[in-house]
């Protein structure tokens, strides 16, 4: 793996762990305002699945007729599987970048990545992927970070440059033996210590899946933080926090 690629895998390993599984896949069904029988029968993919699953949980317990997964760490599709071994039937887990699916194009119903292409150095070519497996009539789901407001900014800002000063080895030391900012949701790790992290309007995330060829583009408060009105405050990160997106590929 390329070097960014490499160290990003690395700080997930430390992160995900910590995912509350049961509340996530709640928090991204009331979300999309969707029950789990929405996914049943469809064959899905799966862009960036990581340590916990959660996403490959949540499709393969709903009914999915085929659910596929790509991650750059190797260790996690031998992992989730064998947690999932019960659909082991219809899972198809392999490591590899989500800038290179290894799949045919129109092969799938259902294409997720969530919280994983604003980490890529290429985000929309990661995007153009997506839409490229997607079948004609399918959808594709996205979480992309959005532009945090001014406050917000200025925090991110602290936090980035104190990355750039604190080995990572002394802060990861603190988070184990402290718990503070251990939770994936407002992780002090991935906030100073992401390689990459774009953060995105909704203007450009439309042109962009405009360009690729989508329609029906619709974009969804996260109930995450919508519980969290402190985070999502005018005074905080505001109200565009996350971008959460569902597009479609025309017949």
């Amino acid at each position: 793996m390329k070097t960014v690629e490499s160290k990003t895998a690395r700080l997930y390993e430390d992160i995900h762990p910590f995912i509350r599984i049961d509340q996530t896949i709640s928090d991204y069904l009331e979300t999309l305002r969707i029950e789990p029988a929405y996914f049943q029968d469809k064959s899905i993919l799966d862009c960036g699945f990581g340590g916990t699953g959660w996403s490959v949980e949540l499709f393969a317990r709903s009914g999915a007729r085929k659910v596929a997964g790509i991650d750059l760490n190797p260790g996690w599709a031998e992992r989730i599987g064998k947690r999932l071994e019960r659909y082991k039937n219809i899972l198809d887990l392999r490591q590899g970048t989500v800038l290179d699916l290894p799949f045919s194009d129109d092969t799938f119903d259902y294409v997720h990545s969530h919280g994983v292409m604003h980490h890529t150095t290429d985000w929309k070519k990661g995007v153009q992927e997506m839409t490229r497996v997607v079948k004609p009539g399918g959808t594709i789901y996205l979480m992309l970070y959005g532009k945090f407001a001014p406050v917000g900014r200025l925090i991110h800002f602290i936090y980035r440059t104190a990355g750039k000063i604190i080995p990572y080895s002394w802060s990861s030391a603190f988070v184990k033996a402290t718990g503070i900012y251990r939770d994936h949701e407002i992780s002090l790790l991935d906030a100073m210590y992401a390689p990459i992290e774009k953060h995105l309007s909704p203007k450009e995330i439309r042109e962009h899946l405009e360009k690729c060829g989508m329609t029906n583009i619709r974009f969804f408060e996260s109930a995450k933080w919508k519980n969290r009105r402190f985070y999502s405050s005018p005074f905080m990160f505001g109200s565009n926090i996350q971008n959460v997106v569902w597009a479609d590929k025309p017949l």
